[in-house]
Parts: C-alpha cells; structure tokens; sequence
C-alpha cells in the first residue's frame, strides 16, 4: 500500500518517515546516480519533497552526491543492513554448497527472502562473470515471474497466499492477469516436488531453477536458487537434472541449519 493510502486508514502510520525510505528504495536494482526529478519520476513525490529528504538523507549518510550533483546510496545503509545479514548463519554455511552448484551449472546461485511482492537476495555466488545476469545481495524482483519467488511462496500458509493473491490483484492487476495461473500451479508443484522452475519467463535468456529451504523463527521465508544461462542447458536437462540437484542442495543446507 503507498504511504497515502495508508496514511487514510492509520493514523499511527509516520508519512514523512515512509516517503524518506522511499526515496532510498528508489535505487533499488540501480547501479547509477539519480538526480532529484528522476527520484521524484520514481517514488511520485513531488521535487521539492525529494529536493527535502535526499538533502537530510545525504546529511545522515543514507546518500551521497557524485561530481554532478546527482545522488547515490551512502555507506549507510550498509551500517543498517549489518546486523540482519550478521544473523543469518545460513549465508555463510551455505557458500561452499552454493560453489558446487554453481560451478555445475555455470550460474549464479542465490539465498532469497520474502519483501513485499517481490524477493530479495541474500547471498549470492557464482564462478563466472559469462553470463546475462549477474545480481548481488538486495537485488530485487517479482515472486510472481520467477523460480525463486514461488519457491517462496510455496511456504507460505493459504491465509498468507490468499492475502498475496489479493495484494497482486490490487497493486500489480496487469502482472498478475499474465501470471496468476502459472505462478498458482507453479507453486502448487513445488509443494508436490520440492523444487520450481521457470524456463525464460523473467528473462528469455536465464533458466530459473529454486527449492524452498525453511521460515526462520520469525517467520521469515527463504528459499535457494540458481539463475543458469540458457544454452547451458535444456528445458527437459534443467526439469531432469537441476532440478533434482537443486532438492538435494536445499537439503543439505538445512541439514547444515539443524545442527547449528
């Protein structure tokens, strides 16, 4: 929901404080500098909010200017994301898993969460740069439209589905008319076997293969995947072949997780 819309229905909810984070958002999958009217173009707030918030986002460390002037992120929101990334143990057990599979599949393997409607990767790893996607952690996407994220939504309750379903139709009702089938029936399959596919529906070019691994304690949900350039493999090679290693992987990670 926009800051807007829920600042009409709770008054407890901080606008000011929602429209400064949605600013840094802003950036979010961007490796660039963004001046203050393609800030507002992004987040719909007006100029002179932006011109507002980034300066005292800028002073606090959140952001920082290149040589034009234009904003970047700032090494302060590294400082914020510490102690989350700090306290998944996962992320640092898994590696030498992740290597393997990477170097089997010549992809980039990634340890995902829920943000919204859309994933956000932990951890990532890969033994190659040949190739047509190469993320890294707080990269961000759609769980609808791809391996990761119905390997995601696969942990979730039927409430927790229902409300996301509801959530898609209201906030992203073109995506979810081209994808709310096949993301249905993928995440019932992944229920069934254990692990997902998606054979070019994000990107033509990458074949999608992921396995959910567990909730944490709080709830959050995470999941492991590997985004394999096209022509390494086949349809049926990633159905028969990654996809069944990808189980194992998930496996083994939380066999590593239950001993901890």
């Amino acid at each position: 929901m926009e800051a807007s819309a829920r600042q009409s229905v709770d008054p407890a909810f901080a606008t000011t404080l929602a429209h400064g984070l949605g600013i840094l958002e802003a950036f979010h999958n961007s490796t660039g500098a963004l001046s203050n009217s393609e800030i507002a173009q992004r987040t719909g707030l007006s100029r002179p909010t932006v011109s507002r918030l980034a300066y005292t986002l800028e002073e606090l460390g959140y952001l920082r200017r290149d040589e034009t002037g234009r904003y970047l992120p700032g090494v302060g929101i590294l400082a914020i994301a510490y102690p989350l990334l700090a306290g998944l143990k996962v992320r640092q057990l898994a590696r030498p898993l992740m290597r393997d599979y990477a170097t089997y599949a010549g992809g980039t393997v990634s340890i995902a969460t829920t943000y919204g409607l859309d994933f956000l990767y932990l951890q990532t790893l890969r033994m190659t740069d040949i190739a047509p996607h190469v993320p890294e952690i707080g990269f961000r996407s759609s769980l609808a439209l791809t391996a990761v994220g119905r390997a995601l939504l696969s942990l979730y309750t039927d409430d927790e589905l229902k409300s996301y379903v509801t959530a898609m139709e209201t906030q992203r009702p073109d995506e979810w008319r081209k994808t709310g089938d096949a993301t249905l029936a993928a995440i019932e399959s992944c229920r069934a076997r254990g692990f997902s596919v998606s054979l070019g529906e994000w990107k033509p070019e990458i074949y999608g293969v992921a396995a959910p691994l567990y909730r944490t304690e709080s709830g959050q949900c995470l999941a492991v995947n590997c985004g394999i350039p096209s022509f390494r493999f086949s349809p049926d090679q990633v159905e028969r072949d990654c996809g069944p290693r990808m189980l194992g992987l998930a496996r083994s990670i939380r066999s590593l997780v239950d001993h901890l």
